[in-house]
């Protein structure tokens, strides 16, 4: 969760050979091991009598203890090939633009454009609100980065970003049916940064903010929202922050504690970490005991409500430790004391394990990796655009944590992020959160809240 500097990861897909013996897999799974490689999913290309071919998938740091190790198998099993298949998945982008209608004539061509189109706009221009109904707007979400603060990999700039917009992008046409559209600014000043997506915004229904970097995001989020009568969010700020609540709320559950009784400690207090300790106090209506490197951070969140505490003090009185600081490591198992719900949210590497927490006498502890903003940032989209959203609220990423609470199940901290009623039910809660703040422009009838 944290966009601070990472250590990074690669993905291979390994192709493997092996006699369809017992133990031949083990054994390939030791060597892999042995070289610090983690391993994702195993499926069966090929089965027979005698062979058995493999794809494994791995997770490896470096690109030079990989080479190692492909050498170490082929001395034990054949290497049929060494695939990069997240490369693959992303030659030519990962969406598309198509059209709704065919166009296979000049009877299509004059419906779809001139010069049938004209009539459509100057019925736009006596009444505006009819774009809601022939354009593409409410339905639309602009995804606006600047670039400089990409995943846990830092300021790489516009065109390293767009992969990770276009895969935010992907995965709302997937789950809920938005067209999320990547927006690369070319610059990272924050005046143009506000200037450029005001004037651009008369073609959305929400825009969403991504990777940039604090504490310029603490100033463009609130001024753009100002210029534009659409909601606007800065999802690496309230997306995460409504996840990591809802992880909160039901570990509470199961440690059967009240939040509010709770001393909760945040470590790391950059665009996602102030977020969470905000959020936590919104819901609680109790302070967040919070430190950071810098005196800038500190106090933003004693002017939110905060408490300004030291990292030993929050790891040795905390009942919860949320930790978002980019630090691998950074929690020592010494550090865990019995009983204590530990979110080392840092991606790829944690600031502690999770099951080295837990042994270390963690009640409850959860990474980054499973306490991910996907459980929110489509369905809160969905139901800003479905409720015509003239500004985003605090209440409407509370209601988006109390539904992910709803629908997960028993002992569990959240529920699966590719299951879509979890994101209708997200979807819904914003909506009606956004109505009963009095921010919809749109009324919704009961039929689209039958099912809460």
């Amino acid at each position: 969760m944290s966009r601070d500097s990472q250590v990074p990861e690669f993905f291979r897909t390994l192709r493997v050979k092996n006699t369809n013996q017992v133990g031949v897999l083990a054994n390939v799974l030791t060597v892999i091991a042995r070289h610090g490689a983690s391993v994702g999913d195993i499926r069966t290309v090929h089965h027979s009598r005698t062979y058995v071919t493999r794809d494994i998938d791995l997770i490896v740091e470096s690109l030079a203890d990989l080479d190692v190790l492909v050498d170490e198998l082929a001395a034990a099993t054949t290497v049929v090939e060494l695939r990069d298949e997240v490369l693959t998945a992303h030659l030519g982008g990962k969406i598309k633009v198509v059209s709704q209608h065919p166009i296979d004539n000049f009877a299509d061509l004059g419906r779809i454009y001139t010069p049938g189109v004209g009539e459509v706009c100057r019925r736009i221009f006596d009444d505006p609100e009819l774009a809601n109904h022939y354009t593409i707007i409410p339905n639309t979400c602009a995804i606006i980065s600047d670039g400089s603060a990409v995943l846990g990999l830092g300021n790489m700039g516009p065109l390293a970003a767009m992969p990770v917009l276009e895969g935010k992008a992907a995965l709302m046409a997937q789950l809920v049916g938005v067209n999320a559209i990547p927006i690369a600014l070319n610059t990272q000043d924050t005046d143009e940064i506000v200037r450029t997506a005001a004037q651009i915004s008369a073609g959305f229904g929400v825009i969403q903010l991504e990777d940039i970097s604090a504490p310029r995001c603490f100033d463009v989020e609130p001024r753009l929202q100002e210029k534009v009568d659409v909601a606007v969010f800065h999802d690496d700020q309230h997306g995460t922050a409504a996840v990591v609540l809802a992880a909160l709320i039901n570990a509470c559950h199961m440690a059967e504690a009240n939040p509010a009784d709770l001393r909760i400690g945040q470590i790391g207090l950059g665009a996602a970490g102030l977020a969470i300790a905000r959020g936590i106090m919104h819901y609680t209506g109790q302070p967040v005991y919070g430190c950071d490197r810098t005196d800038a951070a500190v106090k933003r969140l004693a002017a939110a409500g905060g408490i300004p505490s030291g990292l030993e003090e929050i790891l040795r009185t905390s009942d919860v430790v949320i930790a978002a600081t980019g630090q691998a490591g950074l929690i020592k198992p010494e550090h865990i004391r019995q009983g204590q719900i530990i979110f080392a949210l840092s991606n790829p590497r944690p600031e502690i394990d999770a099951t080295e927490a837990i042994n270390s006498g963690a009640r409850i502890a959860e990474s980054g990796a499973a306490i991910n903003n996907l459980l929110c940032y489509p369905g809160a989209c969905r139901g800003l655009l479905d409720a015509g959203a003239r500004r985003s609220h605090p209440d409407i990423f509370r209601a988006a944590s109390e539904a992910l609470v709803a629908v997960t199940e028993h002992n569990h901290l959240l529920p699966n992020p590719l299951d879509r009623t979890v994101h209708q039910a997200v979807a819904r809660a914003v909506a009606r959160a956004t109505t009963d703040v009095g921010l919809a422009s749109r009324e919704l009838d009961a039929d689209y809240f039958a099912e809460e």
